[in-house]
């Protein structure tokens, strides 16, 4: 037990880390159309993206798969261009009622991050797995801890997202908006950092 805690611990702080920034901004503009009162969608949103760094994450440690070099360049680049046509996907549709039916793209696109985040981050991870004993269980203890990350940020986000909509009061549409803008400057800025 005292392993699995260990592990989450371990996960939750590289969620906190600055590289993880992408993965932030994901969470925030996945989050934008949702109010607290949907937590059990958000719950589970965050849950795919957990889920889908676990898997990559596994099927990569065990080598059923493996990721060279140029397929790590080739997912930063990926996870960025995915996360500009979100944001800019926010941006169009902000203040638009989600729709039940249509939520399973959101949770397809919640996997697909979380499997890329699993790749980039491998770094981080593997050495620290690598250790144990039990090779599964640190894996699951390191994603429990990642979605402990994601659930703070969550937290976070609809706690500011109350306040300044409340003390500046901004509409739903007018925060999807800033916080799009905001997300989209930022990644651009990453973009020039790199080039």
């Amino acid at each position: 037990m005292l392993d699995i805690v260990f592990y989450m611990a371990r996960g939750f702080e590289q969620f906190l880390l600055k590289s993880n920034l992408m993965v932030v901004i994901f969470t925030v503009v996945l989050l934008l159309p949702y109010v607290f009162k949907d937590w059990m969608r958000v719950l589970s949103l965050l849950a795919m993206i957990a889920l889908g760094f676990l898997f990559n994450a596994t099927i990569n440690f065990f080598e059923v798969v493996a990721i060279s070099a140029t397929a790590f360049r080739g997912a930063y680049w990926t996870m960025l261009g995915l996360l500009f046509l979100f944001c800019f996907y926010r941006l169009i549709c902000s203040g638009k009622k989600l729709k039940n039916k249509g939520d399973t793209i959101y949770y397809v696109i919640a996997f697909v991050f979380g499997f890329i985040a699993s790749i980039l981050h491998e770094n981080i991870w593997r050495p620290l797995v690598a250790k144990s004993s039990y090779e599964f269980i640190a894996l699951f203890g390191y994603s429990l801890g990642y979605l402990g990350g994601l659930i703070l940020v969550g937290m976070i986000y609809f706690l500011a997202a109350y306040a300044l909509q409340t003390i500046l009061r901004f509409t739903q549409k007018e925060w999807g908006l800033i916080v799009s803008s905001m997300s989209i400057g930022v990644l651009i800025s990453e973009w020039i950092k790199i080039i």
